[in-house]
């Protein structure tokens, strides 16, 4: 029997792209433009591999405030929706029992916020977030510990992934990787790294039918 692994923001939810305005409003209170431009170079990263990452984009940011502005404009602004096709996966897979596991690198309390806002707080049987592994994507820890917290063999675990570094990351556990691209294209050597890749999750029903 497989396992299903989800990524969160622009996988399950569609949380990703309100990072693009919020990064640039961030950024122009303290005289930076169009910061935002760079979150499709770390989506599927988490917090200490974004914040590495802008530190040496602009080494005399205050990255206190902007991750703090940041978060502001995300709190006002954001209304959490699912993605197409991911409640009805979602519900698909615990109708057959699949044992279903989410790995992102968001914090925790992002996470419990989403989950409870679109009502799926109780359905994953695991749940990991970037902060509680030594690695971010696209290592592949997130990964493997949810797997290991779902008791399940990596390679019986499908992942779907947004973002070219879970992509990376799911392949380097050995799982099979599900694209389903959000703000920005998957290159040629990701697409080579994916079990398949799906314009919406509906696609998915019907491979799991099959099987």
């Amino acid at each position: 029997m497989f396992s299903v692994i989800f990524d969160m923001d622009g996988t399950l939810l569609d949380t990703q792209r309100i990072c693009i305005p919020a990064w640039d409003w961030a950024g122009k209170n303290q005289g930076y433009q169009n910061v935002g431009k760079y979150i499709p170079n770390v989506c599927g990263t988490n917090e200490n591999g974004w914040t590495r990452f802008l530190l040496q984009k602009f080494p005399q940011i205050d990255m206190a405030r902007f991750k703090s502005d940041a978060r502001e404009y995300i709190v006002k602004n954001l209304v959490v929706r699912f993605k197409p096709g991911a409640k009805e996966l979602l519900q698909y897979l615990k109708t057959r029992n699949v044992k279903i596991g989410l790995a992102t690198g968001t914090s925790r309390r992002s996470v419990e916020h989403h989950l409870k806002a679109v009502g799926i707080a109780n359905i994953f049987d695991a749940t990991v977030c970037g902060t509680e592994v030594a690695n971010g994507k696209p290592a592949p820890d997130v990964f493997l510990e949810t797997a290991r917290q779902l008791g399940v063999d990596p390679e019986k675990c499908f992942v779907f992934e947004d973002s070219e570094n879970g992509i990376r990351a799911a392949a380097a556990a050995g799982m099979k990787a599900i694209g389903i691209a959000d703000i920005k294209p998957f290159c040629d050597e990701v697409k080579n790294l994916m079990y398949c890749e799906f314009e919406d999750m509906h696609q998915a029903i019907d491979m799991f039918e099959t099987m």
